[in-house]
């Protein structure tokens, strides 16, 4: 299994223990919050279980505890190359006779199955093994007909950074810097509590390098949330987030696909944007997008963090403040830019430079035609980092062709 994998697989154990590793917890309290957690359906990377147990999940929280994220990268299987004792075709039939009929009992399926494994000559399958198969795929009767019959409840964080919410809208068209016009989009992050926003601001393009930095100076200016909900957008889904939460303990949570109505509050923030702060600017006066951004936080401060809410009964500063002692911080001698540094594996060439954001690079003489990691703030390309094998190579300068030209030999 490659690095990737395994990385990948390490952060979606994390995502599943990290309810039970943020906070010390008693013995019956760990395992009852186990217990929910092995309820749910999962997609797990790389398998096609859909549930996981109560033991393998204190196994995990156990082993991440003692030697952290890698301590839940996975084994290699004793068993490669054997056969198992369900067959993909099958295990495509099965899911397609149950979800046709949920009704459909085992009896009934062992019944439809039976030429199909006479086919495969795996001499049968047990009613044991099919029982164990439609529960780990979620393909039980009860399991099948409760995902129709979810119900959507109200709900609302108990203390403030419990729950933030994060999403992004379209904004209006500004000035561009070099003459014309752009849209551009706003990025907002909302505390579920208070309805306090930890940070929101205007972006030339609706990136994962936007996102990434309105979270940065969130985190920088109101701590670290514990849970961080959003949508299903690829960005939210990128292995350089998920990276940036497992190392600061941060719960990623999405929201259902087809299910918006969790993020009820971050969009009605985003109806007050557009009913108060966009109406209220000048419609024929093109703003660049720093002078927007400048009327943006100027609105925030001074109106709708100090004006009282109506699910609140108080402002939502006052209400954020009420919590402030149980707001987790970064050590004050962390540094947020390099934390939220991107991570990209490159070749270096035989001139020993890589190209990085459609600009080339210059890595160590002795680091070419080898592959290294490069780590950087998308934002600002002014400072690189390379590692080789995990250690630091110092820093990659921008190559200057005419410079190089003048040294040639």
């Amino acid at each position: 299994m490659n690095d990737d994998k395994t990385e990948k697989i390490a952060l979606f154990r994390y995502g599943l223990i990290a309810p039970l590793v943020l906070e010390t917890l008693p013995r019956g309290e760990l395992t009852r919050r186990a217990q929910e957690v092995a309820a749910r359906l999962y997609d797990i990377p790389h398998s096609t279980r859909r549930q996981v147990s109560v033991d393998t999940l204190l196994e995990w929280t156990l082993r991440y505890r003692r030697n952290g994220l890698t301590a839940l990268t996975p084994k290699p299987r004793q068993d490669r190359g054997q056969a198992r004792a369900v067959t993909p075709e099958t295990a495509a039939l099965i899911e397609r006779l149950k979800r046709a009929n949920p009704h459909r009992t085992g009896t009934a399926l062992l019944r439809e199955l039976a030429p199909a494994n006479q086919q495969d000559k795996t001499g049968g399958l047990s009613a044991s093994t099919l029982y164990r198969f439609l529960r780990a795929r979620g393909l039980t009767e009860r399991q099948l007909l409760l995902n129709k019959a979810t119900a959507h409840k109200k709900y609302e964080a108990e203390f403030a950074n419990q729950t933030w919410q994060s999403d992004m809208l379209f904004g209006p068209w500004v000035q561009r810097a070099g003459g014309g016009k752009m849209q551009v989009f706003l990025q907002a992050t909302l505390d579920d509590a208070s309805r306090l926003i930890p940070h929101a601001q205007f972006y030339p393009n609706q990136g994962l390098d936007s996102f990434l930095d309105c979270l940065r100076q969130a985190i920088a200016a109101r701590g670290i949330p514990t849970r961080l909900y959003m949508d299903n957008a690829k960005i939210y889904r990128s292995p350089q987030l998920a990276r940036i939460a497992a190392s600061v303990g941060i719960l990623i949570i999405h929201t259902p696909p087809y299910q918006p109505e969790g993020r009820g509050k971050i969009e009605r923030f985003f109806r007050s944007v557009r009913e108060q702060f966009l109406a209220s600017l000048e419609p024929k006066a093109l703003l660049s997008i720093e002078q927007l951004n400048e009327r943006l936080w100027h609105w925030l401060d001074t109106v709708y963090h100090r004006r009282e809410h109506s699910a609140l009964d108080t402002t939502p500063l006052l209400r954020w403040q009420r919590d402030i002692e149980q707001v987790r911080q970064l050590p004050p001698a962390t540094d947020m830019r390099r934390l939220f540094f991107h991570r990209v594996d490159r070749l270096v060439r035989r001139d020993s430079t890589f190209l990085l954001r459609n600009r080339f690079f210059e890595a160590p003489p002795p680091l070419a035609g080898k592959r290294i990691e490069v780590r950087f703030d998308p934002l600002d390309l002014a400072h690189v980092e390379i590692y080789c094998d995990g250690k630091s190579e110092g820093a990659a300068r921008l190559v200057d062709a005419v410079v190089n030209g003048r040294t040639y030999r």
